[in-house]
C-alpha cells in the first residue's frame, strides 16, 4: 500500500508540472489521496498559485484521468480567486470553482461576484464560465435573482 500511494505522488506531481508551463504550488493544511478514486484532496486553507492566477478555499480537490493527468480541480467553500493571464484578470468570489485544464476553462457557481479588472466592470451571477485563453464568458442569473453587469459609460 505505502508503494503503490507513494507512486501516485510521484505520479501525480509530474503529470502537474508536465500539462503547466508555469509553476503550479498547492499548499493546505493537510491533503489526502485515494488511488481508486484518482484524486488528491486538500483540506484547510487550501490554496493554488500558478503563475499570476491565484485560488483559496477551505477545499480544493483534484481530479485525474485513467492516464493520471490532470482532469480538473474542484474548489469549494468560500472560494476567492484572482484569475489573470494574457487577456484576462479577474477578482472575485464564489461559492464553488471548477478548473478544467485542457479547456482552460474556469467554471463558476453560487454567489458569484466578479471585477474584471482591465474593463472595470463587476458582475454578480449564479454561474459564469470564463475562457482565460480568450476572455470569452458566458453569464447566468436564477429565478431568484437575476445576473448584474454594472460598469461606467464614456
Amino acid at each position: 500500500m505505502k508503494w503503490t500511494l507513494k507512486r501516485f505522488f510521484i505520479l501525480f506531481f509530474v503529470c502537474i508540472l508536465s500539462l503547466h508551463a508555469e509553476k503550479l504550488e498547492i499548499t493546505a493544511d493537510k491533503f489526502t489521496a485515494k488511488d481508486a478514486d484518482k484524486k488528491v484532496s486538500f483540506i484547510g486553507n487550501a490554496k493554488i498559485v500558478q503563475g499570476s492566477t491565484t485560488v483559496k478555499a477551505p477545499q480544493i480537490i483534484l481530479y485525474f484521468d485513467e492516464n493520471n493527468t490532470t482532469k480538473m480541480y474542484r474548489a469549494t467553500g468560500r472560494v476567492r480567486f484572482h484569475i489573470k493571464k494574457t487577456k484576462t484578470n479577474y477578482k472575485g468570489s464564489c461559492d464553488s470553482m471548477e478548473y478544467l485544464p485542457k479547456k482552460k476553462k474556469y467554471i463558476l457557481i453560487g454567489n458569484i461576484k466578479v471585477i474584471d479588472v482591465y474593463n472595470k466592470r463587476e458582475i454578480t451571477a449564479s454561474r459564469i464560465e470564463i475562457n482565460s485563453m480568450t476572455g470569452a464568458f458566458s453569464i447566468e442569473g436564477s429565478r431568484k435573482k437575476a445576473a448584474k453587469l454594472t460598469f461606467d459609460m464614456k
